[in-house]
């Protein structure tokens, strides 16, 4: 059973190499933004902890599992100014299949005037971006795991649209007893199938994503590590490089001032969660090239801190997450998820 995932591993990052996009592109802006509280909450990456989560099993779907089975979810988050995002899904259990998941989510951007040249307003509309997800995830065996979601996005900016289809791609090694959690994720391979204009070719932001996670044997608390946009190096902004001339032959170039740690820095994730109670939970996360990219030197602030909490009351599992971006604000994840079966044990 390790030699097939190790084949399949291999397969999947071939595929992902015929697929793969530079990331940071600014077309569809949903597959990068965080709808999830919990998510939100352990620094916008939680894709190596195990424990059922539909909210979880939407990002990675390689987690999911039987426990996953008669879940709804949905949550809400409100952005600066009018935008928000939101989501709902649900997963079942199949015997002979695996575990099947359906989401839909919404990022919009809020209402805006709609002028001509001079500046007249001659009206108003909207605009956002929607995916449309199926997944599946199935056991091999009692350890390791794999899974894949099926998506369709769809953007609209007044009467400009786009849409792209993709494959997120996962798999996960879990070992109940030491409480160990190890997943590969990539996401977003595909391609857009139609454009805003003619003359464009919107490009999906691929990512390649690897997470490890422990609890504490004689503690209630998990660590996680996260690497993210593994598929490239150097994550330092163009106008972060430093010009340096050579005194012999006056040739500039371009240097990328941080070196080895500040760009290894950039790809790491850290959350921990304390087990408060089997009801209560308090999350914490920290990334830093989301700090570093968002800060103001002067006044740094919280940029890149998340903190949440998550509470289970009656049947409801309620989640919230505060996220610090920059000093201009910080957003709100509320999050709800419902198990079925909980109602039915009543």
């Amino acid at each position: 059973m390790n030699k097939l995932f190790t084949t399949i591993a291999i397969v999947i990052l071939g595929i992902s190499q015929s697929f793969a996009q530079g990331n940071g592109q600014d077309n569809y802006q949903i597959l990068q933004t965080i709808s999830p509280a919990r998510v939100a909450a352990l620094g916008g990456n939680a894709i190596a902890v195990k424990d059922g989560d539909l909210n979880l099993g939407l990002i990675a779907p390689s987690l999911l599992d039987s426990t996953s089975s008669g879940q709804i979810a949905f949550g809400y988050t409100r952005f600066f100014g009018e935008a928000n995002i939101s989501h709902i899904g649900y997963g079942h259990y199949f015997k002979d299949i695996g575990t099947l998941t359906f989401s839909i989510e919404n990022l919009g951007y809020g209402t805006f005037d709609l002028t001509d040249e001079a500046g007249n307003v001659l009206g108003n509309f909207n605009a956002g971006e929607y995916i449309f997800q199926a997944g599946i995830g199935r056991q091999l065996d009692d350890n390791f795991s794999l899974g894949a979601n099926v998506k369709y996005i769809f953007s609209e900016l007044a009467e400009y649209k786009s849409s792209a289809v993709a494959v997120d791609l996962a798999s996960t090694y879990y070992n109940p007893e030491k409480e160990f959690t190890a997943t590969l994720l990539m996401k977003n391979i595909g391609s857009s199938i139609s454009s805003y204009t003619d003359n464009t070719n919107e490009t999906l932001p691929f990512e390649i994503q690897m997470a490890i996670s422990k609890k504490l044997s004689k503690a209630p608390l998990r660590f996680s590590l996260i690497g993210e946009n593994l598929q490239t190096w150097d994550l330092t902004p163009e106008s972060d490089e430093e010009t340096q001339i050579d005194p012999l032959t006056g040739e500039e170039t371009q240097v990328n001032p941080g070196g080895f740690g500040e760009n290894l820095a950039r790809h790491l994730v850290f959350n921990a969660e304390v087990l408060v109670t089997k009801n209560i939970n308090l999350r914490f996360g920290y990334n830093y090239n989301r700090r570093q990219q968002l800060k103001i030197e002067e006044r740094p602030g919280a940029a890149g801190i998340t903190y949440g909490l998550g509470v289970r009351i009656a049947k409801l599992h309620l989640s919230y997450a505060r996220a610090a971006y920059s000093l201009a604000g910080v957003s709100n994840h509320f999050s709800v998820s419902i198990k079925f079966d909980d109602f039915k044990k009543s």
